[in-house]
């Protein structure tokens, strides 16, 4: 069976922020050892999330041309996946029950939508399960 993991906003951008050298070099290994065997799904939040922080929140904003590049390469690789209301339906659950921010459930719901196993995020706490069905990973405080 493919594995299925899901990236977190932070997590795409440090994949294009330069000034973020050693946890660039962290998720480029990430993504590198997923390509062969892994389904790995962003969803169209995170995309615009990325827009939004890359454009104008990082030491060197990228332009909208380079970002516009980026998200076709990003298409090619990943498997970006629409918002829909059964996600926001169950954002509402899962923020309510976890009692985890609107933005952070939505990011979960459209992961567990999608089956996968893992969420790798920076933000949101090392180890946490959800439902039993999803997994937070921090990828830099794993080996």
């Amino acid at each position: 069976m493919i594995d299925k993991v899901f990236l977190d906003t932070n997590i795409l951008v440090y994949l294009f922020d330069k000034s973020e050298k050693e946890k660039q070099t962290k998720v480029k290994k990430l993504v590198a050892n997923h390509l062969p065997h892994t389904r790995m799904f962003v969803s169209i939040q995170v995309i615009n999330e990325f827009i939004n922080v890359t454009g104008k929140k990082i030491t060197a904003p990228i332009s909208p041309v380079q970002q516009k590049e980026i998200i076709e390469f990003i298409d090619d690789i990943f498997i970006i996946t629409p918002l829909v209301l059964n996600t926001t339906l169950s954002a509402l659950e899962i923020s309510q029950k976890y009692k985890l921010s609107f933005w952070d459930s939505l990011i979960i719901s459209s992961a567990l939508e999608n089956k996968c196993s893992i969420l790798y995020s920076e933000d949101m706490q090392n180890g946490f399960n959800i439902f039993n069905k999803i997994r937070i990973v921090n990828p830099f405080l794993t080996v």
